[in-house]
Order: structure tokens, then C-alpha cells, then sequence
């Protein structure tokens, strides 16, 4: 909750076929730019982590600068690069 008692956001802590993942995450436009990211992010890998997996994935756009910067203090490692093409 913002400082207004309006949500700031949300994550999604799932699994897909393969890992563990940060699903989704999502912060409200008139919140972002606050640091409500690294507490949400925080949230989601607490969760999976609560389940004693051995590794969490997650991933953003090349282009999403902010979310990539959040995913490395939250410690996250790059590991790969992937490109998706549709016609």
C-alpha cells in the first residue's frame, strides 16, 4: 500500500512447466519511480522461497531497464538472453 492507502502494485509468484518463476510484476503508473518494486519483487521470491525450491526464474524485456535493475539488487542473475519473433 502507497502512503495513500492505495495499492501500489502486485506479484505473482507461480510455477511454470519448468521453475519456479516471478510470473508477473506490476507497478501502478502513478507509483512508480518510488521504489515499491524491490518490496513487491521481495514478496514474490519470499514466497517461493518459503517452499524450499532451489532456484527462482524471472524475466523482462531487454528494453525494461528498471525492472532488470530491480532483479539484480534483488539478486538475481542474467544468464541468458532470449529473442522472440512473431509474424
Amino acid at each position: 500500500m502507497g502512503r495513500d492507502g492505495d495499492p501500489v502494485g502486485f506479484v505473482v509468484p507461480a510455477r511454470n512447466a519448468y521453475h519456479p518463476v516471478i510470473a508477473y510484476l506490476g507497478v501502478v503508473p502513478k507509483h512508480r519511480g518510488h521504489g515499491y518494486v524491490d518490496g513487491l519483487l521481495a514478496e514474490g521470491t519470499r514466497i517461493l522461497a518459503d517452499e524450499g525450491v532451489p532456484r527462482i526464474r524471472a524475466a523482462t524485456d531487454l528494453g525494461n531497464t528498471p525492472m532488470a535493475n530491480a532483479f539484480a539488487r534483488a539478486g538475481y542473475v542474467n544468464f541468458e538472453r532470449a529473442i522472440n519473433m512473431a509474424w
